[in-house]
């Protein structure tokens, strides 16, 4: 049995795959918002298992699983373009080095966006109290 490796993910624009989720959502014309997306293998899985990554505004790249993970707040503001032109932009400033987030960058990725359980997730609201409470916690013991 032949298994034909992935290629590993590129931060070239050529290789990206723009999506506008007006169609493809909606299935009308319209212009945007846009997510980047990539299939491939991250350039460290040494099995180089094929995958599908979705660029972040910030410059780095998420499996599609752990994209999908996400609440849907914290996914457009962390990947929704609103404009070709910001996707150019974006894709202009990455550096040659694929960046790809795992697991451990949820607090960061939930962090930065603000992200807040809606008010009747009562367990959602206990369960962030408790965690930032650990870490607020071990900060203090670690400076």
């Amino acid at each position: 049995m032949i298994v034909k490796l992935a290629n590993s993910i590129t931060n070239q624009f050529q290789d990206f795959h723009v999506q506008n989720l007006c169609q493809l959502v909606h299935h009308v014309e319209g212009r945007g918002p846009f997510i980047v997306t990539q299939d491939g293998a991250a350039p460290d899985d040494p099995r180089m298992r094929q995958c599908s990554f979705v660029l972040t505004k910030r410059g780095t790249w998420l499996h599609f699983y752990l994209y999908l993970a996400l609440p849907e707040v914290v996914r457009d503001q962390l990947t929704y373009f609103d404009a070709i032109a910001a996707i150019i932009q974006r894709a202009e400033t990455l550096s040659a080095k694929v960046v790809v987030e795992d697991a451990s960058s949820l607090q960061d990725l939930l962090h930065e966006t603000g992200f807040k359980p809606e008010a009747s997730d009562l367990i959602g609201q206990a369960l962030l109290r408790e965690v930032s409470l650990r870490h607020s916690q071990k900060a203090a013991a670690e400076s």
